[in-house]
């Protein structure tokens, strides 16, 4: 019997016990036995960085949506040809936004593929409230979150209605930060970069402006809310403490919640344009198991994957399962479909990883300012961080 290797991020013991089961059917099925590494997410990017530099490991994997583009600068993956993608149901089977990560850079494809990875998971940044407290003050949530105003006049709203914590947000190092600040930027018309991806436009007056009036939620955020990860921003909300959070979709299935107070809890798209991540498979260009890496490919991401996979790992970046009743019929998932399929990727690009990560690490640093400085001396000090980062980065986009 033939055998590969596929490597997945660690998505939690219940997670990885499915996707074991999920690998044995395809063992019956195929012929073909599955050899799963599991790789911590804080090892994620050095792990596949080796793969990649080094042509040495599994035959195909899960990577990050936007760490496309730098495994295919290191020349590390096998293109999917045009005949692999319509037998999936070509691109538009897929969310735009996953699509448009997965086929980038079109302009290195060789002739006759479509793109350099298959979108598999999808997900998204919601707002999570607590439907008691805004019926006991008579806040009307579509109202509440339809844009920056209406959602600061709800907080302020929740706040002089007597509820002590408004407002939850990891404000200390939290990727998830990034993403939802990007809805502000994405909606203020501005971006991370200039359309050819040659320059940084986070500096822009419009993107700063976005910025800053993120920031300004940090008014809601009272000292008992500050400097959080997201895993102590999600626990404030789920032990009933914070009235509102913006957080992703793992949030509904927090296993410790009382069954009354999850009743309670209900969601909504945040302002803005709303962020899509999400998770790729991808084949490596040294596997000598191609076929066979397909195979499992095609079983995973194609038109009838295991129902297992969903939502244990994330929702579907198929559209077609994404639009299934199990999902456009859940108080929750039907909200995070409709946001996926409106929303944005971050760009694709050869120093996105940098300017991710730069960002980053930039965000901790800027709340800390916005709690200590008055508002209006607050609007300098961001403007001088994020023109520097802006200059690093052109320095590295002009190499």
């Amino acid at each position: 019997m033939e055998t590969i290797d596929f490597s997945i991020f660690d998505h939690g013991p219940d997670a990885i016990g499915r996707m074991r089961s999920i690998l044995m059917e395809f063992e019956r099925l195929h012929h073909v036995r599955v050899n799963l590494e599991i790789i911590p997410w804080q090892e994620a990017w050095s792990r596949l960085v080796h793969i990649a530099l080094y042509n040495d490991g599994p035959d195909l994997s899960e990577v990050g949506s936007t760490w496309v583009r730098d495994l295919v600068t290191m020349n590390a993956l096998r293109p999917f040809g045009r005949a692999e993608i319509d037998s999936l149901g070509g691109e538009t089977a897929f969310l735009p936004a996953a699509w448009k990560t997965a086929s980038a850079p079109g302009d290195l494809l060789p002739a006759g593929t479509a793109s350099w990875a298959i979108p598999w998971l999808a997900d998204t940044r919601l707002v999570y409230y607590r439907k008691d407290l805004f019926a006991r003050l008579g806040l009307a949530a579509r109202e509440a979150f339809a844009n920056q105003a209406e959602l600061e006049a709800c907080l302020q709203a929740l706040q002089e209605g007597g509820i002590d914590l408004p407002l939850s947000l990891p404000t200390a190092r939290s990727r998830i930060i990034l993403h939802i600040l990007a809805g502000w930027i994405w909606a203020a018309g501005a971006n991370f970069l200039s359309p050819d991806g040659r320059q940084a436009a986070f500096d822009s007056p419009e993107a700063v402006t976005a910025m800053l009036n993120f920031f300004r939620l940090g008014r809601f955020l009272l000292p008992q809310a500050r400097q959080l990860d997201e895993s102590d921003s999600d626990a404030l909300f789920w032990q009933g403490r914070a009235a509102v959070t913006i957080s992703g979709p793992w949030m509904f299935n927090y296993p410790s919640v009382e069954a009354a107070l999850k009743e309670q809890f209900a969601v909504a798209v945040p302002p803005g344009v709303p962020f899509v991540g999400g998770f790729h498979l991808v084949i490596w260009k040294h596997t000598r198991r191609e076929a066979a890496a397909w195979r499992l490919v095609e079983f995973l991401a194609g038109a009838r994957p295991p129902t297992d996979l969903f939502p244990a790992f994330a929702l579907p970046a198929r559209l077609d399962i994404l639009n299934q009743e199990r999902f456009v019929g859940h108080p929750v998932y039907r909200v995070m479909g409709a946001a996926m399929q409106m929303g944005r990727s971050f760009p694709s690009s050869r120093v996105w990883g940098m300017i991710e990560d730069r960002l980053f690490n930039a965000l901790p640093a800027l709340w800390q300012q916005f709690f200590s400085l008055p508002e209006s001396e607050f609007r300098a000090a961001l403007e001088v961080c994020i023109d520097g980062l802006a200059q690093r980065i052109n320095l590295a986009l002009e190499a």
